[in-house]
């Protein structure tokens, strides 16, 4: 009985600028700048894969396709953190900055609006400043802290007792023994 070989399939040549199959993809330049857009103003992948009707999933193949989308969604990213924190330590240590008010100024004729220059202040603020300190050295600010008995080098602790000790834990022991006996 003799076995015929199938013969081997020729892989398809794909015309350049041709999509080789499969759907094809939604990323397109206007996207990719609603994608850092949203970016931009702190959104996550998961935000702005419902805004731009994606899954978290394509907009990460995405980033894996696409090293410069990768690229600019990082880097925005980056600055929001980059603003959050500056404005976090700002507020946790006070801050000032110039200010304009406006006001109605009654006067014999009627009145006129006038702007006044001035600088706002701003106190520090205890829950920033304990956010700031819990994160920045969390040796230091924990909430919470490790109660840990160790003996030397972290090894188990020794216990020493006299002899005399040793003889009154023995008759404990013992009255223990006997009451678990009659019991």
């Amino acid at each position: 009985m003799t076995v015929k070989k199938k013969p081997a399939r020729k892989a398809k040549i794909v015309k350049k600028g041709k999509h080789p199959g499969g759907r094809p993809t939604k990323f397109t330049k206007e996207i990719k700048v609603k994608a850092e857009k949203l970016s931009r103003r702190g959104f996550t992948d998961v935000e702005i894969s419902e805004i731009i009707e994606v899954s978290e999933r394509t907009i990460n193949t995405w980033k894996l396709k696409q090293p410069k989308f990768l690229q600019s969604m990082g880097l925005w990213k980056d600055n929001a953190d980059e603003k959050v924190e500056k404005s976090l330590f700002e507020r946790a240590c006070g801050y000032e900055h110039p200010e304009t008010k406006v006001q109605f100024v009654q006067g014999k004729d009627g009145g006129k609006w006038e702007t006044i220059d001035t600088i706002k202040h701003y106190p520090p603020d205890t829950p920033a400043a304990s956010l700031w300190l819990r994160n920045r050295r969390p040796k230091d600010w924990r909430d919470k802290i490790d109660h840990e008995l160790a003996g030397k080098d972290g090894g188990p602790i020794e216990v020493q007792s006299s002899p005399e000790d040793k003889k009154l834990l023995q008759k404990i022991a013992k009255k223990l023994f006997k009451k678990a006996g009659d019991g």
